[in-house]
């Protein structure tokens, strides 16, 4: 500060306000009485003075002389500060708050609104790794779980593949801008900047292009620029904690560099993996006393809290230029780094005090003007007293007045929500600058001491204050975010002082009024929230005129319209109700939907009900037309309601409250209507004794391949043979060769996908001797050369004779062995694709013979399952029963459990599930006819049964047989299996439990062989032993879990074992008695038939050949099932456009993967690609099918154009 321009603004200041330059210097502008008047006449002699172009706003924002004298100088030594930027809209979501108005209540009532962790998956997880500590609480946000994929052009599919966060943040920043009343269609191929603070990475829930893109913190903001056709700078921040206060600092800087006209700035946090509360315990900063009490003497640590938050950002000048609500101005903004401290994560009090003195020094606000500071606080004993002595050493430039400056943090309300913490709190400023309040603290006491809050302008505000202006200066805060990677901001916000004109239409001016949704459903709604909206604001809280513009240039233009012409706010809402209520004709009001092809006329004059009718039937309409002089103001109207479909986190427990299907009716598990008997464990348990009783081969220790001397013969072979089949790629075939790994992997050309498998490989003949590690070298031993096996059919055929005359059982293990091992090296190299060997020419023979080699075991199952029906019908007689089987297949089990059943009195009902359709279908046509009520249905158990149509708790029994280990998650996969089961229900697993070389050298060439991701496994192996299985199902929630054996040997030895575990829960004796039906009736699949627009439900299309068809041939039945499959949808029409389901390259792609099957050519991709609609792609087909008549057989043509 120049000692110079301080002495001369001492006299200005004095002349202008009858004061000596004395008491200038000493008193504040306050007591000096500075007003309006004086401050413009002031401003005007400093510029004159000074040759400035100071504002008066300069002079009204200095609290004395010392600070105007800051500005003057930083002013004609620098430049004027920087231009504020406006917030013109906003949104958020945060424990017990769906947006802003009821964050706001939240906030204002002081209340802690975390809850207490009740997910079992998440507290056993905690529980393994901190026996002793309590459960947790977290600021859990309502219906994290929610998405309308349908409105943003998402399939199903990729949805579910999406993280919580993602999609939670698409529809904030769409509410975001609805709230600024920004037209999203009119954004397109504009510079509007999106920049999102995140937190850490996303946990991925499978392998694919949608899940990788789903998990990815690098699209979050990408998504929302690549729906809505945005063209400005887009990112991801990750700076933890200050994450989305750092976004609002480069997205206020991206404005005034000119690069965007336009920002979103954003911050989310969803705590979508059980494994967060492990991590945060350990970082030991979470609270033991469970509660956040930022400042407190009691101050422990902080509570996890999920939350979302937007801000919508424009230049100042330009907001004011078009009339848009300015909800407030940030001042200024700033970032730093701690730099080093005494641990890479210890926060320092000299890095936030320079930052908060350089941001205020640079954006020309004096930090003595603050009255409220939003901080970072996060309850803890380290970091609060840090915080408050980084605000007084930065106040001290300013001023030394002590406790004028309220502070408090929202983390006490609702959760420390991580990467969306910054913005959260700016909102929560913005909210208090509206209403006018400083909200009381949550869970605060008594000061911490060692915060020195006497010696500091600082205080806690115990109680709710009003916030009132000073005079004619506009309220000012500041907001700070510290980020535990060093990473610090601080933003300042002011109140917005509107003094623009208002626009006064003349007195009885009808008013035309749009809406449009997706559905006439959604637009009665949007009706009714509109009406709803404007009656509780009251006769004066909306001009007529505000309103309509509002709608007419705020808001995106959907098909299903609705214009409504009113003279008066009466008028409109009787008109709104008469529509929202379903009446067909409402006087002064146009429906319809907007043509999608053709012409429409477009109005020429100003005549409101021409405008409407254009309007209603897809007009594009000059809306400003209708307003003359003044714009009228843009205003907060409601958002869009989005459809509320599930998509349930990956890990998220089966019992959770959730929805019965896409757009179906709320709950958690269905009361089962014949919850009809206690334990029935124990009739399992005589059941198995009776089976080992009645077949003698059951309990012989040499039967099948569970024999141990069985077993060790063909895992010799496996060795030997698999020696042979890589040898073709010359490589091991002399002692003393030296490799690693990853020279392997190059030299052979191994592909990504199958990196795993080769390395079980290496393992196999590691375990056989051929090969042995030393460090990262493998070397090939002396019994390579001892192996004379080649591969040579004559070879082959002896070796295979030799062993299946001694053991006749293991002849198709041998088939399927040669197939796979011949096959394996155009495999690995990615030549072959698995399902091709496994299942040539899409044959189930192969496979099929190993599958249904197992009877004992699945002899022992069907026994089982049998008796418990009997026992359920002993108990409960008259009572319906259901069972449903995971992961049928080609019916191995399923073919001894049905002829076990007596399912003729149509109170039994079976459904046969697999993820392939192809397995389903083969199900049906196997087993269909002879057992009416069995029903066949695709079911993926690595996703929630609700979410694919399933009724939760809708199960009496499910079975699952050689199955559930082939999924990433144990845990998962336990708690989807435990939602389908009523409580109390019984789960049947047959697994094998011990590793064996041949399924790795067969059903390891499949990539689900590979995709666990948990460790709760036998090494090198998705499988697990007996005493794994245990523990993931106690874990998961079932109770009595015992195993079974078909030989009478220990589980740690047993092959394969069957392991019976109960769902935990009460049981209701007084279930309804199902009355036998005249004729046996199939019974249905039990589902919650889905919105439109939803993904597949359990259903099968063979059992309705109506349900989701698309009218026309064979060849768009075709098209139209590829298209179901691939996009999860459930109905598609000849008209339905690929890109408005959902579509996208990828899975135009997995299309025509799917189409070439039924095609006797080579499809070309270029073509397909262009196809809008079903109905273009089954043009573009059938000309190539004409094209080519004379190529082809008759019979095809035939068919395909039938």
């Amino acid at each position: 500060m120049s000692p110079h321009v301080k002495q001369a603004l001492s006299e200005l200041a004095a002349r202008v306000l009858d004061a000596t330059p004395e008491r200038v210097s000493a008193a504040p502008f306050e007591d000096l009485g500075l007003d309006l008047a004086r401050a413009v006449e002031l401003t005007e002699e400093i510029n004159s003075r000074f040759g400035t172009t100071l504002s008066t706003g300069a002079v009204t924002g200095a609290a004395d002389l010392d600070g105007l004298a800051r500005h003057v100088s930083e002013h004609l030594e620098g430049g004027a500060p920087p231009e504020a930027v406006a917030v013109i809209g906003m949104h958020c979501r945060t424990a017990g708050a769906r947006d802003p108005e009821e964050f706001w209540q939240v906030i204002a009532s002081g209340e802690d609104r975390t809850t207490e962790v009740d997910d079992p998956v998440a507290l056993s997880l905690l529980k393994e790794h901190f026996p002793d500590v309590a459960a947790p609480r977290c600021g859990r946000m309502a219906d994290s779980d929610r998405f309308d994929p349908a409105f943003f052009r998402i399939a199903p599919r990729e949805a579910a593949a999406m993280d919580a966060a993602q999609r939670v943040l698409l529809e904030s920043c769409y509410h975001a801008l609805e709230d600024a009343a920004q037209d999203a269609s009119a954004l397109r191929g504009r510079a509007v900047a999106t920049i999102v603070g995140s937190t850490g990475l996303a946990p991925q829930a499978e392998y694919s292009a949608h899940a990788l893109m789903g998990a990815d913190t690098s699209i979050m903001a990408a998504r929302l620029a690549y729906q809505l056709d945005l063209s400005g700078p887009a990112m991801t921040v990750d700076t933890a904690c200050s994450s989305s206060l750092v976004a609002v600092d480069i997205a206020r800087r991206l404005l005034l560099d000119g690069e965007s006209d336009l920002a979103l700035a954003a911050g989310v946090y969803v705590a979508n993996h059980p494994g967060t509360f492990v991590t945060m315990e350990a970082l030991g900063t979470v609270s033991p006393g469970r509660a956040c009490r930022p400042f407190d003497a009691d101050a422990d640590g902080m509570l996890v809290g999920e939350g979302v938050g937007v801000l919508v950002l424009k230049r100042l000048s330009d907001a004011v230029r078009d009339n848009d609500r300015v909800l407030g101005v940030i001042r200024g903004s700033a970032t730093n780094q701690d730099g080093r401290t005494s641990g890479i994560t210890s926060p320092s009090s000299a890095a936030q005090s320079a930052l908060l003195r350089d941001v205020y020094r640079r954006s020309g606000v004096d930090m003595g003007r603050l009255r409220y500071v939003e901080a970072h606080g996060t309850g803890t004993s380290l970091g609060d007293p840090i915080e408050v002595h980084g605000l007084t050493e930065a106040f001290a430039e300013f001023t030394d007045r002590r406790r004028f400056c309220a502070v408090g943090s929202v983390k006490a309300n609702i959760g420390h929500t991580m990467g969306a913490a910054g913005v959260l709190g700016a909102i929560k400023v913005l909210l208090c600058l509206r209403h006018g309040q400083l909200p009381p603290a949550a869970n605060f006491r008594t000061e911490n001491k060692h915060a020195d809050f006497d010696e500091s302008p600082v205080y806690v505000s115990r109680e709710p204050a009003d916030w009132n202006r000073e005079g004619e200066e506009p309220r000012v805060a500041g907001v700070s975010s510290f980020g535990y990677s060093g990473t610090n901001a601080h933003v300042i916000i002011e109140e917005y002082l509107d003094t623009r004109p208002a626009a006064l239409p003349a007195p009885g001016r009808r008013m035309v009024l749009p809406l449009s949704a997706k559905s006439g459903e959604q637009l009665r709604e949007k009706a009714a929230a509109l009406a709803a909206h404007l009656r509780a604001a009251g006769p004066d809280g909306f001009a007529l005129h505000d309103v309509a513009y509002t709608l007419q240039v705020g808001r995106e233009a959907f098909a299903e319209r609705l214009a409504v012409t009113a003279t008066t706010t009466e008028e409109l809402l009787g008109r709104l109700d008469a529509f929202a209520d379903g009446a067909a004709a409402v006087p002064g009001t146009y429906s319809g939907r907007a043509a999608e092809r053709g012409t429409v006329t477009r109005p020429t004059g100003r005549d409101v009900d021409e405008f409407a009718a254009a309007w209603v039937t897809g007009a594009a309409v000059d809306w400003p037309r209708l307003h003359t002089g003044t714009a009228p103001r843009r205003v907060a109207l409601p958002g869009h309601p989005f459809a509320r479909e599930v998509f349930p986190h990956a890990w998220a427990d089966g019992t959770a409250p959730g929805t019965a299907g896409r757009g179906g009716a709320r709950g958690g598990e269905a009361a089962h209507p014949a919850n009809a008997v206690p334990s029935v464990l124990a009739d399992l348990d005589a059941a198995a004794d009776e089976h080992l009783r009645s077949d003698p081969a059951a309990g012989n220790l040499g039967a099948a391949l569970r024999s141990d001397v069985m077993v060790r013969e063909l895992t010799a072979v496996c060795r030997r043979m698999l020696l042979a089949s890589l040898r073709r790629m010359d490589v091991f075939t002399t002692p003393g060769e030296r490799c690693t790994e990853a020279d392997l992997v190059s030299r052979l050309g191994v592909v990504d996908e199958h990196r795993a498998l080769f390395r079980g490989l290496l393992g196999i003949l590691t375990e056989g001797g051929f090969l042995r590690a030393e460090g990262t070298d493998l070397v090939t031993t002396d019994q390579v050369a001892a192996a004379p096996l080649t591969w040579d059919e004559d070879e082959l055929a002896a070796l295979r004779s030799e062993v299946t005359d001694e053991y006749a059982e293991m002849d198709g293990y041998f088939h399927l062995l040669t197939l796979c091992l011949e096959e394996m090296p155009d495999v690995l190299t990615g030549r072959k694709k698995a399902h091709e060997v496994l299942f040539p020419g899409g044959s189930f023979d192969a496979v099929e013979a190993v599958y249904h080699s197992d009877g004992d075991t699945n002899g022992l199952v069907a026994r089982l399952v049998a008796r418990y029906v009997r026992a359920r019908r002993e108990r409960a007689p008259g009572a319906a029963l259901s069972v449903l089987e995971i992961g049928a297949g080609t019916g191995g089990t399923t073919a001894k459990v049905l002829p076990a059943l007596d399912g003729g009195d149509g109170r039994l009902s079976y459904v046969y599930t697999d993820i392939s359709r192809g397995f389903t279908q083969y199900g049906r046509n196997q087993y269909g006819k002879d057992h009416p009520y069995v029903t066949f249905a695709p079911l993926d158990i690595e996703s929630a049964p609700v979410e694919q149509g399933f009724e939760a708790g809708s199960q009496d029994l499910v079975l699952a047989c050689n199955v559930l280990h082939a999924t990433r998650s144990i845990d998962d996969t336990l708690a989807h299996a435990r939602q389908l089961l009523r409580p109390g229900g019984v789960l049947i697993l047959l697994e094998t439990t011990r590793a064996q070389d041949f399924f790795t050298l067969t059903f390891g060439l499949m990539g689900g062989w590979w995709a666990y991701e948990d460790d709760c496994r036998i090494p090198g192996s998705p499988l697990l032993s007996v005493s794994l299985w245990r523990q993931a199902l106690e874990r998961g929630g079932f109770r009595a879990v015992r195993s079974l054996s078909p030989a009478p040997v220990r589980e740690d030895q047993a092959y394969q074992a069957v392991v019976l575990a109960e769902k935990e829960g009460a049981l209701d004796h007084t279930g309804p008695v199902v009355e036998p039906p005249d004729a046996p009736v199939t019974p249905q699949v039990p589902v919650v038939v889905p919105t439109a627009g939803a993904a597949g439900a359990a259903g099968d299309a063979g059992d309705d050949e109506s349900a989701g068809q698309a009218a026309g041939g064979p060849l768009q039945e075709l098209v139209a099932d590829a298209w179901r499959e691939v996009l999860g949808v459930t109905s598609v029409r000849p008209e339905d456009d690929f890109q408005e389901v959902g579509g996208d390259s990828i899975l135009a792609t997995q299309i025509i993967s799917r189409l070439r099957s039924g095609f006797p050519f080579e499809l070309e991709l270029g073509e397909l690609f262009q196809a809008r609609t079903l109905a273009d792609m089954v043009e573009l087909l059938e000309a190539e099918l004409i094209e080519r008549i004379d190529e082809l057989p008759e019979e095809t043509v035939s068919t395909l154009l039938a």
